[in-house]
């Protein structure tokens, strides 16, 4: 009974350290499974991102007009991320949008305007 009791907690010890290792992994990873795993994962937060679109790297992958954005985004504290989403049908050039995120996961987005986002945020999109 106690063997079978420390490899339990040996187990539940090492899925732990998995979980928190792909948690770790995939917050700023943006291939399709790693998306995936953020929205379902309950250790990340949702929080919105400003990016600015520049049309030059847009891809239209599926051949139907939504372009694939890989660009750099910032949260509200100024860091860098990462991101890749779709945008349905290809986005104004220059144009600002705030991004619903959990993780890399991109749930929607919405065009913004220099007064709606933090001035550093701002400056950084425009370096």
């Amino acid at each position: 009974m106690r063997s079978f009791l420390r490899v339990f907690l040996l187990g539940i010890v090492i899925i732990g350290l998995g979980y928190l290792g792909a948690c770790f992994y995939t917050k700023d990873n943006t291939s399709q499974v790693s998306q995936a795993f953020n929205n379902y994962n309950i250790l990340v937060k949702r929080e919105p991102r400003y990016v600015k679109i520049d049309n030059k790297d847009a891809k239209d992958k599926d051949g139907y007009g939504n372009y694939t954005y890989k660009l750099k985004s910032y949260d509200e504290d100024g860091k860098e991320h990462p991101i890749e989403f779709m945008g349905m049908g290809k986005l104004k050039q220059g144009h600002y949008l705030k991004l619903d995120t959990k993780g890399s996961y991109v749930y929607s987005y919405k065009e913004v305007f220099k007064k709606d986002m933090p001035s550093d945020v701002y400056t950084k999109l425009n370096l």
